[in-house]
């Protein structure tokens, strides 16, 4: 597998870290995609932060509003984003188990 395939794969990156790096893939910042959703920016700090998950039905729109599939962002599987090409800027949390 190469190396920008399993950048964000389950034993490499939270959900959170899904989330937060595809916001950013999409020029977004926290405000206006929380704006998006319908959601408090707060909520949307939550799931990045990987201390909640969002309900399945926001789960489809936070894919859909991103330009990734819903088990990407779970898993890492899927349709997704590439690894970032300056890996010195990124800093992805370690998974908790």
């Amino acid at each position: 597998m190469a190396e920008n395939e399993d950048w964000y794969a389950s034993d490499v990156a939270t959900f959170g870290d899904r989330v937060a790096a595809a916001r950013e893939n999409a020029d977004m910042t926290q405000a206006a995609l929380a704006k998006r959703l319908g959601i408090k920016q707060s909520t949307l700090r939550g799931w990045e932060d990987d201390l909640s998950e969002p309900r399945a039905n926001r789960l489809s729109t936070l894919a859909g509003v991103l330009g990734v599939s819903m088990m990407w962002l779970i898993n890492g599987e899927g349709e997704g984003i590439d690894a970032p090409e300056d890996l010195s800027l990124i800093h992805i949390s370690e998974p908790t188990r």
